[in-house]
């Protein structure tokens, strides 16, 4: 069940135009705006707490629900594990993937400080056979109590906390709030899987944007309708509505935060296969899997394996220049120089201004191959391309440097 549309009511002046009555029309005051309750335009229900009443939206969906190119229900297939590894978040390991929060908030702007409320708080989670999203509204800054009293208690229900750049706002801004009303924040002890590193250690490379509307469009298949509204117009919203009672454009806004939280079920999802196993992900690029190699430098994974993917898939010049450097340097770090040859010599020739692959090779060939006539030639060669480069010390070091290789390699020689 979706949360409706927000009514299109244009005033008096409009629906004269459209009668072609143009003379006197622009004379017209604007029709009055009327208040519109929030309970009129979405489904939800007050909750009496201590401090008075709180209104929170509600939606659910099933698990089979499709978000994009994912039903929901698939994140409680994966490993809580998986979880852990992406998001370098030991405490995640055994977590029962029923009790996962999925946490985004929109907030009165970013002033900073104590000046910055969140106005709505989305909470998703996986509840019997659905997907539940609860969405507790600020009707008035009045009656923040009530609604840092409602969230205290649902709070309290989760073993983790998954987000998109919770960590650096979401939590912080709740976190002042609760200590601004003297209340503890349980979050704060939650294990956190905040989804925008990893997202970005996954898609930097073929992405420009990594913000996660761009990760729907791109990645997800996700598309929003026309009852989006832009983030940077939503304080403006919620301001507009303090002032006017109006809240149909409201609407907009939890509409917004609803397909945030339910993207971040799939994306979580995704992140997480992917970097399990990345083969058995059709849409996954070889741009993606050279990311992913360099992740499993830090967290472990088949770092060779995907490289060799990465390149068999097919790079862009710089990108496929710097996985033969990096499956060329793998090997070398595990004792395998005979095979890093081979991908360093491919890296020399499709790098014709670059001497990195040219010291690689001759360093291999003196040292462990024992050819010093080809550690000579490769070397020759990195002289001729140093001196290509713009004069200057750094310049000047790396000829001295290798002009000292060459000649010990000739008294060898002779």
């Amino acid at each position: 069940m979706s949360i409706q549309r927000p009514e299109q009511r244009p005033d008096l002046r409009q629906q004269l135009r459209r009668m072609g009555v143009v003379r006197g029309a622009s004379n017209l005051p604007p029709s009055p705006r009327r208040r519109v309750a929030i309970e009129s335009m979405v489904e939800g229900s007050f909750h009496a707490t201590p401090h008075g009443q709180c209104f929170v939206a509600q939606a659910s969906f099933p698990t089979q629900h499709r978000h994009g190119d994912l039903p929901l229900g698939d994140f409680l297939a994966l490993a809580p594990g998986l979880l852990a590894r992406i998001g370098g978040e030991s405490g995640l390991k055994n977590v029962d993937l029923r009790h996962v929060l999925f946490l985004d908030t929109e907030t009165t702007g970013l002033s900073g400080g104590t000046g910055t409320m969140a106005f709505l708080v989305g909470l998703g989670f996986f509840a019997d056979d659905s997907f539940v999203l609860q969405q507790p509204f600020l009707r008035d800054p009045g009656d923040e109590p009530a609604l840092i009293h409602w969230l205290e208690e649902r709070f309290s229900r989760f073993q983790a906390l998954v987000s998109f750049n919770g960590r650096s706002f979401d939590v912080p801004i709740l976190q002042t709030r609760f200590v601004l009303a003297r209340r503890p924040l349980r979050l704060d002890a939650l294990p956190h899987l905040d989804l925008l590193a990893p997202s970005r250690r996954l898609w930097r490379e073929r992405l420009s944007s990594c913000a996660l509307v761009n990760l729907e469009r791109e990645v997800l298949g996700v598309r929003r309708d026309q009852a989006d509204v832009p983030s940077g117009v939503i304080p403006a919203i919620y301001r507009d509505y303090l002032r006017t009672g109006d809240a149909r454009e409201i609407a907009r806004i939890l509409y917004h935060n609803q397909v945030d939280i339910l993207s971040l079920a799939t994306l979580a999802t995704l992140l997480a296969r992917s970097f399990h196993d990345p083969h058995a992900e059709p849409a996954v690029s070889g741009a993606e899997l050279y990311s992913l190699a360099r992740w499993y430098e830090s967290a472990g994974g088949d770092v060779e394996g995907v490289l060799r993917a990465a390149l068999a898939a097919g790079l862009p010049g710089d990108l496929r220049l710097r996985a033969l450097r990096d499956l060329g340097s793998w090997l070398k770090r595990n004792d395998r120089r005979a095979e890093a040859v081979e991908w360093w010599q491919q890296w020399a020739i499709e790098d014709a201004a670059d001497v990195g692959a040219a010291v690689e090779l001759a360093m291999a060939f003196e040292w462990h191959l024992r050819r010093p006539a080809l550690a000579a030639a490769w070397t020759r060669l990195a002289i001729g391309r140093a001196g290509q480069w713009r004069r200057g010390a750094q310049r000047e070091q790396a000829l001295a440097e290798l002009h000292h290789r060459l000649a010990r390699l000739e008294r060898r020689l002779e």
